[in-house]
């Protein structure tokens, strides 16, 4: 009995290590179970927390994604906008050049027209200058003979002046020519023209005057071109104003000398005609020797009467175009 107890004790005991050994695997199995709940839940947490964080990444993740569009987008504009500023720069640079050219010959064409602005003002001054000298000149008074300036070979005329002429009383020529026109049968057209100046009630005009002038010069070119013609008959009229003047300087030794030739060819004809009758007569002692002895009171001024009905007929048979030297 005490055996089978002690067998049953020890199976007993066995059962109860067994039990012991049992309980210490389950709570070691427990400990363990603990241990890895804990670790579950650490991993959990280190989930959540992982999951957290991809969340709060994601988030970050998006934030950063937007704003990587919205500064894209921004580059985008910026860009676009330098892109605009650079082509605004570039039109702005071209219409600066080009209003700087415009204002370059704009400054040409101010340079220019003050140019001629001067240009005009000198010419304007030149011009009444001209004018106040045509105007002496139509008065007939003195007037400067410079009449170019800036050359300083025409500088000794500065201080010159005309000589007064006494022909050139414009008034006293008006009044000559009308009253002799008036005298005169026909010449309808002179007087007319001069009628208008007979008696004028207002000063003349500048225009009146150099009109009165040009029919002055008409009238004495033409009465000069007569004289030429009977004065020369067998030269060339001249061409110029001036070489008719230069003509009529030589007038009077031409007139000095047709007077001569006249006078000889007529004496010459005389001769000849008393040649005729008297065959023996020298004409060089006829014109140069005294009268015969005796005879002083036959001068030769008192046969003048008899011979001039005679030395009018010579006259007549005279061509009076030679000239003798």
């Amino acid at each position: 009995m005490a055996t089978a107890h002690a067998t049953e004790v020890a199976g007993l005991k066995q059962k109860l290590d067994v039990a012991d050994d049992d309980s210490m695997l389950i709570n070691r199995r427990l400990d363990e179970a603990q241990d890895g709940a804990a670790a579950v839940e650490t991993l959990r947490a280190e989930l959540a927390r992982a999951k957290e964080q991809a969340r709060m990444s994601n988030v970050a993740a998006k934030k950063a994604a937007y704003e990587l569009k919205a500064e894209q987008a921004a580059r985008r504009q910026c860009e676009e906008r330098i892109s605009s500023i650079e082509r605004d720069l570039k039109d702005a640079a071209g219409k600066c050049q080009t209003l700087e050219e415009e204002n370059k010959a704009k400054v040409a064409e101010l340079d220019k027209a003050l140019q001629e602005a001067r240009e005009a003002r000198s010419e304007s001054r030149a011009a009444r200058e001209e004018i106040r000298q045509v105007g002496e000149i139509a008065a007939g008074k003195p007037f400067l003979l410079q009449t170019k300036f800036g050359d300083p070979k025409y500088a000794p005329l500065n201080q010159m002046w005309s000589s007064p002429d006494a022909f050139l009383d414009l008034p006293k020529s008006v009044s000559d020519a009308v009253q002799f026109f008036q005298a005169q049968e026909g010449h309808a057209t002179e007087k007319l023209f001069w009628s208008q100046f007979s008696m004028p009630k207002r000063p003349l005009l500048l225009n009146e005057q150099m009109a009165q002038w040009a029919e002055l010069h008409k009238i004495s070119g033409s009465a000069m071109k007569d004289v030429v013609v009977r004065l020369w008959p067998t030269e060339s009229i001249p061409n110029s104003y001036f070489g008719l003047v230069q003509r009529l300087v030589d007038a009077v030794p031409r007139i000095d000398a047709v007077k001569r030739s006249t006078c000889i060819e007529g004496a010459r004809m005389a001769f000849a005609r008393v040649k005729t009758y008297w065959a023996k007569m020298k004409a060089t002692d006829i014109a140069s020797r005294s009268p015969p002895g005796g005879k002083d009171h036959h001068t030769t001024e008192n046969y003048f009467e008899d011979v001039l009905e005679g030395a009018r007929l010579i006259e007549g048979q005279c061509s009076k175009d030679m000239i003798f030297e």
